[in-house]
C-alpha cells in the first residue's frame, strides 16, 4: 500500500482550494445563496443587483476577497461566522439600492459608473520625503517581507481606494447620502484616515490570514469612508465634488494656568479633565472648605 503521508523533513501541501477563482466562487456558492427582494423603483431602504456585476470594480474586488476567506474559512470550519461577519456585511453594501455601487442598476439594467474623482496630489503637498521609498536597513535587507505596493500613501488612494469605492453623489447637507471633494488631500482629517488605511492595507495584503483583506473593508475601509463621505455631519459636508471648501478642526481656548492641579504637582490620570478645586488653591481653606477656627 502506498503511503500518502509527506516525507519526514517536508512540509505538507496546502489543501487545494474549493474554487478555482473567484468567478465559480460567486456563480456556484456565493450569488445561488443570495436570495432578496430586488427593488424596481423605489431605492431608499431596498435591495438591488446588476447582472453585469463583474464589470463593476467596487463589486468584484469585494467578491474576490469574500472568495479568499471562503476558502480560509472552510478550513477552519467557521463558515457560520463568515457568513455573518463577511458576507452579509458585504452584501449590505454591495446590494444598497440608495447609495451602494448599484444604486443606478437594476436587474435588467447595467448602468457603468465611475469611481470617485480626485484631483492629483500637488508635488510636495505631503513634504519632500514622502512617497519616496528610503534604502532599507542592514536589518530590513534581510528580511524577508515583501516592499509595499505602494510607497505613498496617496498613490493608495488614487490607484486603489477611490477605484474601488463607487457611491451615489448628491452633493452636501443632505441626511444619508454621501459627498465628496476632489482636493481630498486639503483636508487633513482625511487624509489622516487614508494614510491609516493604507498601514493597513499594506499589513493585509500580505497577511496569512485569507480573510484579511475581507476585514480590511468590513473593519476600515467602509466604516472610514461612512464617516468622510457623510453629505450631513462628515469632514467634507460643505464641499462637493466640483467645489472645495478650507474646513478647519475643532477651535481652542487655552486653560487658566493650574486649570487642572497646583503648579509642581501630578494630577492622576483619572483626575484629569476635572476642573481644579480652589479651595486647594487657597491657603486660608482646608479642604473641607472651612476656614481654620472656625464652626
Amino acid at each position: 500500500m502506498t503511503s500518502t503521508a509527506p516525507a519526514p523533513g517536508t512540509a505538507a501541501a496546502p489543501p487545494a482550494p474549493r474554487f478555482a477563482d473567484f468567478i465559480s466562487f460567486a456563480e456556484i456558492w456565493l450569488l445561488p445563496v443570495v436570495t432578496v427582494r430586488l427593488a424596481e423603483n423605489r431605492r431608499e431602504n431596498t435591495h438591488t443587483w446588476c447582472t453585469r456585476w463583474w464589470s463593476h470594480r467596487a463589486v468584484a474586488v469585494r467578491i474576490a476577497h469574500l472568495h479568499r476567506g471562503f476558502e480560509a474559512a472552510r478550513l477552519r470550519g467557521t463558515i457560520s461566522q463568515y457568513m455573518l461577519s463577511h458576507v452579509d456585511t458585504h452584501l449590505r453594501v454591495i446590494l444598497d439600492a440608495a447609495n451602494g455601487p448599484l444604486h443606478a442598476c437594476t436587474r435588467a439594467r447595467h448602468v457603468a459608473l465611475a469611481s470617485l474623482p480626485f484631483d492629483p496630489v500637488p508635488l510636495g503637498w505631503y513634504g519632500p520625503e514622502i512617497g519616496k521609498r528610503r534604502p532599507p536597513t542592514p536589518e530590513e535587507a534581510e528580511d524577508e517581507t515583501p516592499p509595499p505596493r505602494f510607497d505613498a500613501f496617496y498613490d493608495f488612494v488614487e490607484q486603489w481606494l477611490l477605484p474601488v469605492t463607487s457611491v451615489r453623489l448628491v452633493g452636501r447637507n443632505r441626511e444619508q447620502t454621501y459627498t465628496w471633494c476632489r482636493q481630498w488631500w486639503r483636508h487633513r482629517g482625511v487624509s489622516l484616515r487614508f494614510a491609516a488605511l493604507h498601514a493597513m492595507f499594506e499589513a493585509s495584503r500580505i497577511s496569512d490570514d485569507g480573510l484579511a483583506m475581507s476585514s480590511l473593508f468590513i473593519s476600515h475601509a467602509d466604516p472610514h469612508m461612512r464617516h468622510i463621505l457623510d453629505a450631513a455631519n462628515g469632514p467634507l459636508y460643505r464641499c462637493t465634488p466640483d467645489q472645495h471648501v478650507e474646513l478647519t478642526g475643532l477651535p481652542s481656548e487655552p486653560p487658566p494656568p493650574a486649570w487642572f492641579g497646583l503648579p509642581g504637582t501630578e494630577t492622576p490620570v483619572e483626575d484629569l479633565g476635572f476642573g481644579p478645586d480652589f479651595r486647594a488653591m487657597n491657603p486660608r481653606l482646608r479642604r473641607d472648605g472651612h476656614q481654620p477656627g472656625g464652626a
